[in-house]
């Protein structure tokens, strides 16, 4: 053997030992490798509200970020990021069918950037992939999420134990929702009749605070509960019926969960010709993830009815007449001594509205039971309204 053969030789068994040591003591590899094909496949809802089969797409455009990890060890049989191995991430924009992902880059709050990149591509393996919606950053540790706040409909989806190969790359992301929806409705009771009845605003105190802490990947989002100054607001009201204006509005909001703790709220609601403001402290109560909280205000010729559904985000309401129906609502409380000309509680004088009316009165005195789930069960609730698929007590 020449000497410049010996050489070649050594180097290639020195390349080879360094090689190994850098290696992880397991990691799954088959040493071939090959792209990952991410597809969305749907937002979580309870049994009694989705089909088996039932899909539900993620917004047109929103962005996802994928986090790959392995296990520590071959004997490990349930994932620990204290532990585990990462080893990708990458970013998607879903299409227009609302389940395809195609990569594309971002920026640190998760909009798109324009930029074309590649997929993740991972060695045959078995893997744990972590996802979430909007893809915004991924702190250092490649497991923390900052600055998730209000008003974001914030995902999260976990597939554990999965193999990937070149005959078997496909992964189905079943995201659930991070947050909580509140939604108020103004609807006129049986008997009561308006030429227009809708809602300007909804204030809301104590709620949680915002930011949140840390996401970590594959958990949740702490419920937590603020003080006067932890508000939020809903806006953007729409009438039930476009062409007939009396049977009333609504509108949703999406916020952080919060844990229990009272509610100061503020109602502004137009009667016909006239803003009034309505107020109460709602009974301690915990927003839940996955859940929409449906508060809906009945107005009567003197009075106004406040009832609670809640149901799974995106049940669909089959009451025709919009929302909260009668059987298994909660009654929250009521607001008495108003007139709807203006006489009481304030000057009927459009230029000094809303003019604040009523006097509140709770009838739950706590919604704490509400507050025992996970996300998306209303626990201790087991019949199903067939009128508003509200879940009765």
């Amino acid at each position: 053997m020449t000497k410049q053969k010996r050489c070649l030789l050594i180097g290639a068994l020195f390349l080879t030992v360094v090689g190994c040591q850098r290696r992880p003591l397991w990691d799954g590899s088959g040493g071939e490798s090959c792209e990952v094909h991410f597809s969305a496949g749907s937002l979580k809802l309870e049994a009694a509200t989705k089909a088996p089969d039932d899909k539900v797409a993620l917004e047109v455009g929103s962005t996802v970020r994928v986090v790959a990890y392995q296990r520590s060890s071959a004997g490990q049989t349930e994932p620990n990021l204290e532990t585990d191995i990462w080893k990708a991430t990458a970013t998607y924009k879903v299409q227009s069918d609302g389940t395809t992902l195609v990569a594309c880059e971002v920026d640190d709050t998760g909009a798109e950037t324009g930029t074309s990149v590649k997929g993740m591509e991972l060695n045959n393996g078995t893997y744990d992939f972590y996802a979430y919606s909007t893809a915004r950053k991924l702190e250092a540790d490649n497991r923390t999420v900052k600055g998730v706040g209000h008003g974001e409909d914030f995902l999260g989806a976990y597939v554990g134990s999965r193999a990937i190969n070149r005959s078997s790359s496909s992964v189905a992301l079943d995201f659930e929702h991070e947050c909580t929806k509140i939604t108020f409705s103004v609807v006129p009771a049986e008997g009561m009749s308006c030429n227009d009845l809708s809602v300007s605003k909804v204030g809301l105190k104590r709620l949680a605070t915002a930011p949140a802490a840390d996401y970590t990947i594959g958990g949740d989002l702490a419920a937590t509960v603020g003080d006067e100054t932890s508000t939020g607001e809903i806006v953007g009201f729409d009438y039930i019926d476009p062409l007939e204006k009396g049977k009333g509005a609504s509108g949703s909001g999406i916020f952080l969960p919060k844990s229990n703790g009272v509610v100061p709220a503020e109602f502004t609601i137009r009667v016909n010709e006239l803003d009034y403001v309505l107020t109460a402290e709602l009974p301690s109560i915990a927003f839940l993830k996955g859940n929409d909280y449906r508060f809906t205000a009945r107005v009567k010729q003197g009075s106004v009815d406040l009832v609670l559904d809640v149901l799974s985000w995106g049940a669909v309401d089959q009451n025709l007449d919009g929302f909260g129906g009668p059987n298994g609502s909660i009654e929250v409380g009521s607001w008495g001594n108003i007139d709807w000309n203006g006489s009481i509680g304030g000057n009927p004088d459009v230029n000094q509205a809303p003019i604040e009316v009523g006097t509140w009165t709770a009838v739950a005195q706590s919604l704490d039971f509400l507050g025992s789930n996970s996300g998306g069960n209303v626990s201790g609730w087991d019949e199903v309204d067939s009128g508003s698929e509200g879940i009765g007590r």
